[in-house]
């Protein structure tokens, strides 16, 4: 839409959106594109969001990462060794977040952290990644 409107479109995904017919487009609108990738990445998503439900009171009890990598990325952490260091460091930004707030954590409390990795050779350069977050809500509920 922006290259119809002859917009400069910055990609900020790390998925290609610049399929052949979109780079057609640009170069026949004579618009700028360009970007591949932010590097705003899951990781920094997961500490911005778990600070702010911290903050507002609602106390992360689970979150689970999922991981689709297709290229050298995905096949290196498919070694336990490269996974595990991974994992430790995708972890330790839900414990520093939890550490800071004892009203909602007794010590040594954390949530339950789960990464998931996964190569997939299909998937190219292309990173997928999704978490799910589980709360304890007003009153004892979760969600």
């Amino acid at each position: 839409a922006s290259i119809m409107e002859g917009c400069p479109y910055i990609n900020g995904s790390p998925q290609n959106t610049f399929v052949p017919g979109c780079v057609e487009l640009a170069i026949q609108s004579n618009v700028f594109i360009g970007g591949d990738d932010f590097k705003s990445g899951q990781t920094k998503f997961k500490s911005v969001l778990t600070d702010f439900l911290v903050q507002a009171g609602i106390k992360p009890t689970a979150i689970v990462s999922y991981n689709h990598l297709g290229n050298n990325d995905g096949k290196n952490l498919s070694a336990p060794s490269q996974f595990r260091s991974k994992e430790i460091s995708k972890s330790n930004v839900v414990d520093d977040v939890v550490a800071s707030n004892e009203i909602l954590y007794a010590p040594n409390e954390h949530p339950d952290h789960v990464v998931v990795i996964k190569y997939v050779p299909t998937v190219g350069d292309s990173k997928r990644a999704m978490d799910e977050y589980t709360s304890e809500i007003f009153m004892g509920g979760t969600n």
